[in-house]
């Protein structure tokens, strides 16, 4: 499967280097990138499965750090991109913070938990709780303790093959509760005139547990006929959900995805918000007059409890685009990414009664 794993910054510049199967030299890392990312404007731009030579180049992007896979043989890309994409948010769980600088602070703990959860180019440890007791986070007790050389006392726990290995039955909280969020994307496709062509939504339900021992939980959910695909949590039983439709499982501890789903497309649907965009363009530039607002503002009424929360709006810009000028704005703040070509509208909060138009 993977042969190796680099964390580059967005120059070509080798973070951490970890080798699985075959060592590569770096020359091969190198050709690579100056034939196919650096004539890029960003490395965003580039394609997540590129081949070159006898080998395949994989990479996913956080923030400004670039997560490559080197294949030498032939691999599922999806499953490659699945696996880069964990090794990202169980970083991103160790270390809070996902930059260059804090890769090579701590350099040592992403090596270990490189080792921990690839062997041989398959994942082969997946599970914070058990990563946890094996490599220590690096909290601030800990590199006090570190410094101190009172090294902390680990609790050696078996880890062996368990019937539910993504839970610790020692688990122990002093309060016992549960939290399910709902989190929906809604994508559309919108003509000239501002009608909707097309809509699909997607959401996932995130959970985070914090019960005692080894809970069994059943989730109920309605209007199931509105969906369309789902993919659960290794933790749900399926065999359950197939006969009747109920959503059973024993949670990991913490933060999960319990389901994602996809809805049937939507036909004849409008956004609850609009975006009516206006850009011209002439000889010395262009400009670009914006207005969002909320659908139906009569019939809501003022009521705070009825408004679209960090309204965020991303407009890409030719490449050429050297500087961008904001004459005015309602509401929110810019900010303009000239390596990417995007320009950020930060809105805010908008309710029923709020028009926000910039210039």
């Amino acid at each position: 499967m993977i042969s190796s794993v680099f964390f580059l910054n967005h120059h070509g510049e080798v973070i951490i280097e970890k080798q699985f199967r075959e060592k590569l030299p770096r020359t091969i890392l190198e050709d690579f990138w100056s034939t196919y990312m650096t004539p890029l404007r960003s490395v965003h731009e580039a394609p997540a499965v590129t081949p070159y030579s006898r080998f395949a180049f994989v990479q996913i992007h956080r923030n400004d750090v670039v997560l490559l896979a080197i294949l030498t043989n032939e691999g599922f890309p999806l499953l490659v991109i699945e696996i880069l994409s964990l090794i990202g948010w169980v970083v991103q769980e160790y270390l809070k913070v996902f930059s260059e600088n804090t890769l090579r602070e701590n350099f040592s703990v992403v090596y270990q938990l490189l080792e921990e959860l690839i062997d041989n180019g398959y994942p082969l440890t997946t599970e914070m709780h058990v990563l946890e007791e094996l490599v220590v986070p690096p909290t601030l007790e800990n590199k006090f303790r570190n410094v101190l050389d009172a090294p902390m006392k680990k609790r050696r726990r078996h880890l062996g093959v368990r019937s539910v290995p993504w839970r610790d039955p020692l688990t122990r909280h002093t309060s016992n509760e549960i939290f399910f969020d709902v989190v929906e994307k809604f994508d559309c496709i919108v003509d000239c005139e501002g009608n909707i062509v097309r809509a699909v939504v997607r959401g996932a339900v995130h959970v985070n547990c914090r019960l005692t021992g080894m809970p069994d939980v059943v989730v109920r959910m309605a209007n199931l006929d509105f969906v369309d695909d789902f993919a659960f949590h290794r933790c749900v039983r399926r065999n359950r959900y197939e006969t009747d439709r109920t959503i059973t499982f024993i949670p990991p501890d913490g933060k999960f995805t319990l389901l994602e789903y996809l809805c049937k497309p939507l036909l004849g649907a409008q956004a609850p918000f609009y975006v009516t965009p206006q850009i011209t363009f002439d000889k010395s530039g262009g400009r670009f007059n914006c207005m969002v607002g909320i659908r139906g503002a009569g019939t809501i009424g003022k009521n705070k409890d009825y408004g679209i929360h960090k309204v965020v709006i991303h407009l890409p810009l030719p490449p050429q685009t050297e500087s961008v000028q904001v004459h005015s704005s309602t509401q929110g703040t810019t900010n303009f990414n000239k390596t990417r070509g995007i320009l950020t509208w930060s809105v805010g909060d908008a309710f029923s009664w709020d028009k926000f138009t910039k210039r």
